[in-house]
């Protein structure tokens, strides 16, 4: 099973490797820094522990259970730690140490590795945890209280040691105590609080934007790191919990937090069914194995394999994060960060819970589990503030798709004007009508239309219009080589008659219109009123109306930042393919012209999104994808027009997949030909090309997925002669 994740991890990290190693590489510097803080607090708090330490104790171990050894003493304090020789068997160890008279009590603390333990002084028992009765206990801390007295004490330490020699004694003035101060026990705490009233607080101002599950799981998962740093501290600060199943379900209970990061993180993912049935059968296999360490012999084997099984669920979610890297899925570099950084700080755990560091290992639990629970938090809040900021986006989004179905409704009814002076009057009309569609509070638009006759402007339709420069305007088009031009509050159109401007109409008095969405649909109206201008016209010098949709199209493409190559490209593919599959020389010439318009409708896409360099969020693709949609709304319109008709087909369909997966849901051959035609054309040209967000892939790679995705996404049929035909157009 291990070998399997492992596998596909290196095949994630091949296939994506020009952005994924520099993210490992980040990983990496997290975990390094994340070490090297403890290393240095460690340092500062051992060196502050050591100032209140009693040392000069005289010790020796034995086999027996409270047996005072006959063999010769040693001695510890700072300058002889405990000798640890491989001959000797260290099942318990005796000490002792002479205190000198006081008449003031005084507390004496002692700290093992979960070491049964039992205490006398002056030969009288005062203390005994399970000293005869367990193998471990649950408790580090130990303390008993010396009674004032005249004469010398001498205490006796009678110790098991199932896992380590530790032993730490400190006295206090003011006596013993079952419970004790410990700094990291109450950081513990506050981390605890803190959880909680993120929990309030995330409630408080998600119930609105539905986002309550993931609130309650970041400020839960908070809540969580606190109980697991105070259960980590507990067995440091009291004795009152000993029972040694209380060590068993404290360590499964810490270690779980691994088990909670590595869910918090795989809610953020999709289709992570797999994922979280992964996570939850190594959080159950993790669990299991504390709980069956019923002896110390047997505790680190069962760590061990705690461990391994986590450190493979944090392999098996970076591997899948790898792919939503690659597929610029919203949140993806930072889940995949801390994956790998969750599974290079649960193997440390690990290491340092099987070798009883315990101090390290409930720092390579808490803090890194913090890091976790920042990176959470951070992606709430930057969801919660990018879906604010993009509402309104959204909202003008959905506006814009209606005004779409206007727009094609105003092209299709100027395309009925036979009339030069029914078209004019029709025109602004029309306009007028959509603008008042668009935004029901444009009633005070006002515009006018004049034609050149004999080089003067003759005003002939006006509504509240005052002076008009339309000689002013007509310079302006001149100057700028458009059509369709813009200010803050009013556009223009300028009509063509025999390569001179004859008509310009004038509408002003937008307010809070003019932004992109706006312009975007008015470009697309003026396009229509264009082309039926110069039919109605009927110039013998006036151009077809697929070559005015060729350059929309062509314009559109390179405004949004691509090659114009791209389009010759799809064109020179499909007419390939097209000829290898037998058609004839004039239904090949038509796809191809026609597939060159396939992405025509992302005139109506904000640029600030097809050109965004970082990840789309779930409602940029929906607005990207809806491209498909504006396209053939704009294409249908010339539905009279063979070619155009061809190609409002493949600018509805060039985006159904195979498998019936697709937006329509058409399946297989129920997808039009030249559909299918396009859409293996423009996705091996769109792989092989650079674009904002990736590199060129090579060819092989490119036919590789094309080969991986037959039957998915590409007619199986197409794939092959596909191919051959690379080989004769390259």
């Amino acid at each position: 099973m291990f070998k399997k994740i492992f596998d596909r991890y290196n095949k994630s990290i091949k296939d994506n490797k020009g952005g994924v190693i520099p993210l490992l590489g980040v990983s990496l510097i997290i975990f390094a820094l994340t070490v090297a803080v403890y290393f240095v607090a460690d340092y500062v708090s051992a060196d502050y522990a050591r100032s209140g330490s009693v040392y000069n104790w005289d010790y020796s171990y034995t086999e027996r259970v409270n047996k005072v050894p006959d063999t010769e003493l040693r001695v510890y304090n700072k300058q002889n730690p405990f000798i640890t020789e491989s001959s000797v068997r260290r099942s318990n160890i005796y000490l002792v140490k002479t205190f000198s008279a006081s008449d003031k009590k005084r507390g004496l603390v002692i700290k093992t590795d979960h070491s049964p333990i039992m205490i006398k002084v002056n030969g009288k028992i005062i203390y005994d945890n399970q000293y005869k009765t367990a193998d471990y206990v649950a408790n580090n801390y130990n303390a008993v209280e010396l009674e004032g007295s005249s004469r010398e004490q001498v205490v006796e330490v009678f110790m098991k040691l199932p896992f380590s020699v530790r032993f730490e004694s400190f006295v206090s003035k003011s006596g013993a105590s079952a419970f004790s101060f410990s700094l990291r026990f109450f950081v513990g705490a506050a981390v605890f609080i803190v959880g909680i009233a993120a929990v309030a607080l995330f409630v408080i101002i998600s119930i609105r934007k539905k986002k309550l599950l993931y609130s309650v799981a970041i400020g839960g998962f908070t809540s969580y790191i606190g109980v697991a740093v105070m259960l980590g501290r507990l067995p440091e600060v009291t004795y009152l919990f000993n029972t040694p199943i209380l060590f068993n379900i404290g360590c499964a209970l810490v270690h779980l937090t691994f088990i909670v990061g590595l869910l918090c993180l795989v809610g953020w993912m999709k289709h992570r069914k797999n994922l979280i049935a992964a996570v939850v059968s190594a959080g159950i296999i993790s669990t299991a194995a504390y709980m069956l360490a019923v002896s110390a012999p047997h505790f680190g084997i069962f760590a061990f394999v705690a461990t391994a099984v986590t450190v493979a669920a944090a392999v098996y979610v970076s591997s899948n994060a790898v792919g939503y890297v690659s597929r610029r899925t919203q949140y993806a570099v930072p889940v995949f960060v801390i994956s790998v950084y969750e599974a290079l700080v649960t193997a440390l755990a690990g290491f340092f819970m099987i070798s009883r560091s315990v101090s390290m290992y409930t720092y390579t639990v808490s803090v890194p589990a913090l890091v976790l629970a920042g990176t959470l938090g951070y992606i709430f809040y930057s969801d919660y503030r990018y879906k604010e900021k993009n509402s309104e986006l959204q909202k003008e989004t959905l506006r814009y798709g209606d005004s779409i179905d206007n727009v094609s409704v105003f092209i299709h009814n100027m395309l009925l004007c036979k009339d030069e002076d029914v078209f004019y009057k029709t025109a602004v009309d029309e306009i007028n009508d959509l603008l008042l569609k668009y935004n029901p509070s444009y009633t005070d638009v006002r515009y006018g239309t004049a034609v050149k006759t004999d080089g003067c402007w003759n005003e002939i339709i006006n509504k509240g219009l005052e002076d008009c420069r339309y000689e002013l305007i007509e310079k302006s088009s001149l100057e700028n080589s458009k059509g369709c031009l813009f200010s803050d509050t009013y556009f223009d159109f300028s009509l063509k008659k025999g390569g001179k401007t004859s008509v310009i109409m004038h509408f002003e008095n937008i307010t809070h219109g003019l932004n992109t969405l706006f312009i975007s649909m008015i470009e697309s109206a003026f396009c229509g009123l264009e082309i039926a201008y110069e039919k109605i016209c009927d110039l013998d010098d006036s151009r077809e109306v697929n070559i005015i949709l060729g350059e929309l199209a062509l314009n559109t493409e390179m405004d949004n930042g691509y090659s114009p190559e791209h389009l010759e490209n799809i064109g020179m593919y499909s007419y390939a393919l097209c000829k290898k599959l037998g058609m004839s020389e004039e239904e090949a010439k038509r796809i191809s012209l026609a597939s060159k318009l396939h992405d025509i409708g992302k005139i109506a896409i904000p640029k600030s999104i097809i050109n965004k360099s970082g990840k789309l969020t779930e409602e940029e693709q929906v607005i990207v994808g809806s491209h498909a949609k504006f396209g053939y709304l704009i294409l249908s319109a010339y539905d009279d027009d063979p070619l155009l008709a061809e190609a409002a087909v493949i600018a509805r369909y060039h985006h159904e997949r195979y498998d019936g997966t697709g937006s329509y849901g058409l399946k297989g051959e129920e997808i039009p030909l030249s559909a299918r035609i396009t859409t293996i054309c423009d996705v091996y040209d769109a792989l092989v090309s650079e674009r904002s967000y990736k590199q060129a892939w090579s060819k092989s790679r490119a036919i590789n997925y094309l080969e991986d995705n037959s039957g998915v996404i590409f007619d199986p049929e197409l794939i092959e002669p596909f191919i051959l035909c690379l080989d004769e157009t390259e």
